[in-house]
């Protein structure tokens, strides 16, 4: 089946089905009269326009993004939240998955496939093109596991453990992987067979409530071993972060620094100062600095909106989204990245207009940056490229 017609298939399939339940009553979600009981199916189907200023086959182009099946429910103190995704390429992901237990106001448990609780998470940006942090597996990132959480008015504590990461095959977020757990792999890649084993992660917020806006720091850290297929011998990964969320009336501001270290115990010949990542093989297999440095500073003004021209539309947004990676080694260059745009809110559509300038960033300049989190000593490598990319989702 070709793209264009799996697009239809998608968008096809999910209109109609909103039509069905326009027409029926909204059988979408269904609560008893209390609450305590509830089910929810939504989603959202998204396509892009994209215009890539580098030698590339997306100028002037139209893709399929992703599509997205929401699933929310709620039995007393138990819930469930789960996100499927159909990627293009016929790929699948599963974002999350979990089942949550609340046993009073303050604490909160999940198992099942849960998000990594580290510094400003899931999302540390307000684009809708990924930063730097998500390629190092710093946002969206999820994997099998238990966590709980503990909240009040002054502080949030989360501890989290995970024994294994997701598979490769449905991993929707980069994170550092074996090659053997892919599709397919570059020659260059395939004796590195690492993968993270028995993480566990902390993240502690304090919690301020101002008239002029919530402001938040916090303090997070993640250790796992490194297991190598190869050797049969355990390295270690650990990473800390601080970070701060700050608002004041329309302006949000996102900040974050971010040390990680990767020790694998490769055989004598590879090279340890990088690590593969990988995802579900939409996003191929690259190499990232096994230890570096992250900087992220994101600012955001949110305008409310009241229009008898559009009533759908409820606010626009503008931001910037900047982030660094300052690598470990001297000799390699470091990774930016800035991302400016605009987001409007019209439910059901939500839609982002992005402009994106970066150097080393394996997402300006594709196969040609491969290096871009390493060495940067490919064909792009220092270069600075730009991209537009007009996102439009239709949420149902």
């Amino acid at each position: 089946m070709s793209k264009k017609s799996y697009l239809g298939l998608v968008v096809g399939s999910l209109l109609s089905i909103q039509v069905y339940a326009d027409t029926q009553g909204s059988p979408f979600k269904w609560q008893t009269e209390d609450g305590s009981k509830s089910l929810t199916i939504g989603g959202f189907v998204r396509v892009n326009y994209r215009d890539e200023h580098w030698e590339s086959e997306n100028n002037g182009k139209y893709m399929f993004d992703n599509a997205r099946l929401n699933i929310k429910g709620k039995y007393d103190q138990f819930y469930l939240d789960t996100s499927y995704a159909f990627q293009d390429d016929h790929k699948r992901s599963i974002e999350h998955a979990f089942v949550g237990y609340k046993p009073d106001t303050n604490n909160d448990i999940q198992v099942g496939i849960i998000y990594k609780p580290f510094a400003i998470y899931p999302f540390p940006e307000h684009a809708w093109t990924f930063q730097i942090p998500y390629f190092l597996g710093f946002a969206d990132s999820a994997a099998p596991g238990i966590s709980w959480k503990n909240s009040t008015s002054d502080y949030d504590l989360t501890l989290a453990y995970m024994p294994i990461m997701s598979d490769g095959s449905i991993r929707y977020a980069p994170e550092a992987g074996s090659a053997d757990d892919l599709d397919y792999v570059l020659p260059s890649q395939q004796e590195y067979v690492n993968e993270k084993r028995n993480q566990v992660n902390f993240r502690i917020a304090k919690k301020l409530d101002y008239e002029f806006g919530k402001q938040e720091f916090g303090l997070s850290g993640a250790y796992s071993q490194l297991h190598n297929k190869e050797t049969d011998k355990d390295g270690n990964y650990y990473t800390v972060g601080l970070h701060a969320l700050n608002n004041y009336g329309k302006w949000d501001f996102q900040t974050s620094a971010i040390h990680y270290q990767y020790d694998a115990k490769n055989p004598d010949e590879i090279d340890d100062d990088k690590i593969l990542m990988q995802s579900n093989g939409l996003t191929p297999a690259y190499f990232v600095a096994s230890e570096g440095t992250l900087g992220i500073f994101n600012i955001g003004y949110t305008q409310p909106v009241t229009s008898k021209y559009f009533p759908n539309l409820k606010t626009v947004k503008f931001y910037n989204d900047y982030s660094i990676l300052l690598k470990d080694r001297s000799d390699w260059e470091d990774s930016q990245m800035d991302t400016f745009g605009v987001q409007f809110n019209a439910m059901p559509f939500l839609i982002w207009v992005d402009g994106s300038v970066g150097k080393n960033v394996n997402s300006l300049g594709g196969a040609n940056n491969s290096t871009g989190y390493t060495s940067a000593d490919s064909a792009y490598s220092n270069d600075w490229k730009f991209r537009w990319n007009i996102n439009i989702g239709y949420n149902f």
